[in-house]
């Protein structure tokens, strides 16, 4: 039996959580409330929140659980979004393109204080498309991960086994570190720093509260743990994570920056909802704004058959979900599961942002999200 056997067989020795779903306004019709209620059960979810929405926003919206200990999750409960992120900081990218201030197929090098060139084509430039599409020739290396504990820099990081053993644009190789990286890009292109980047051009014009800094939300901010194994404590400790200095967020700096654009995006359902609408239809992003995003632009097959790339996003083509292309992100980190797609043929999305559940999958997309897409596909 494989490791995702073993945990498929371990979490069905936990007992099921005896949940119940809590409408925020207008209730889905009772099949599809306990389908979800089924599945969240079924997958040991702890807490979080479903919500569905179309063109004109949110439809319907459901908590449940606890977002930290003796708190329930609430209609204004802030998650940290995991991989989520990459969908939002994409839409902030095209939105600072469409204004003129970025160019996605220039050479993203000048300014920073590194290159990002491959090592075996060092003339060959590396540009914010392929950070885009993770086609850049970077890779989540030993010592990217090493980085994240000791505190290293970009460069350093850049300098270890972050390059792939194809060139750049020959391959897909999904990676945090090289998409983390549009951050220290941005910075040197714009001059602000990337969280006054976003804030200016994508959350301040959508009426979004957001951040990607935990301690600059205001709002109640989930944690996020493991159902296997159990423990006390949790993985991602919302209340240290908000008492941290609040410091750095303004000025640019390309050594440490590139930990916050592909997973450390914090917001609430509505603000998640309200990109989740102008993401669906023309409107605040054009047309062709749109299809940039949704490509797709490359191949992911060789790790999720049913998995293709567009700008931040996944593009989804499942034969078990029914003959439908869905366009969006999942998250996954310290324990909590998330997903954000979009059906833009029939205008509607379903998010979920979850404080933990079971991380067992095949390919790329969780069990859970997967069960989920499913259930709302199937019940219309």
């Amino acid at each position: 039996m494989n490791r995702q056997g073993i945990y498929r067989g371990l979490l069905r020795l936990l007992p099921a959580p005896r949940l119940r779903l809590r409408a925020v306004g207008q209730p889905p019709q009772p099949a599809k409330l306990s389908a979800f209620e089924a599945i969240l059960r079924r997958h040991r979810a702890l807490g979080g929140a479903l919500a569905m929405f179309d063109g004109n926003g949110l439809t319907h919206h459901l908590v449940y659980g606890q977002a930290r200990r003796s708190s329930p999750v609430a209609a204004d409960t802030v998650f940290r979004l995991a991989s989520v992120s990459k969908l939002v900081t994409a839409a902030g990218v095209v939105a600072m393109a469409r204004a003129g201030l970025l160019d996605l197929d220039a050479d993203v090098d000048p300014g920073l204080p590194y290159s990002l060139r491959h090592p075996k084509a060092p003339d060959l430039p590396i540009t914010l498309r392929m950070l885009l599409t993770h086609t850049a020739g970077i890779r989540d290396g030993a010592d990217y991960f090493a980085g994240l504990e000791s505190g290293a820099s970009a460069g350093q990081v850049l300098a270890g086994d972050s390059h792939t053993a194809h060139l750049p644009g020959a391959d897909c190789e999904y990676t945090n570190f090289g998409f983390g990286l549009i951050a220290c890009a941005v910075e040197a292109r714009t001059g602000l720093s990337f969280e006054a980047a976003m804030q200016r051009h994508l959350f301040e014009p959508l009426g979004m509260t957001a951040s990607y800094y935990p301690q600059r939300v205001r709002g109640p901010l989930a944690d996020a743990r493991r159902v296997l194994p159990p423990r006390l404590k949790p993985n991602y400790d919302a209340r240290a994570r908000q008492a941290q200095p609040d410091t750095g967020w303004d000025s640019p700096d390309a050594q440490r920056h590139h930990l916050l654009a592909q997973g450390s995006c914090c917001m609430a359902v509505p603000d998640l909802v309200r990109l989740g609408q102008v993401l669906l239809r023309p409107g605040f992003f054009s047309p062709s704004d749109l299809q940039l995003l949704r490509g797709p632009w490359a191949d992911l097959s060789h790790r999720d058959p049913h998995l293709r790339l567009g700008l931040g996003q996944f593009v989804l083509r499942d034969p078990r979900l029914g003959p439908v292309t869905l366009h969006g992100h999942q998250g996954m980190a310290y324990g909590a599961v998330h997903l954000l797609f979009m059906d833009v043929d029939s205008g509607q999305g379903l998010l979920s942002l979850t404080t933990g559940v079971s991380e067992a999958r095949q390919h790329i997309m969780a069990d859970v999200n997967r069960d989920l897409l499913f259930a709302w596909l199937a019940h219309g």
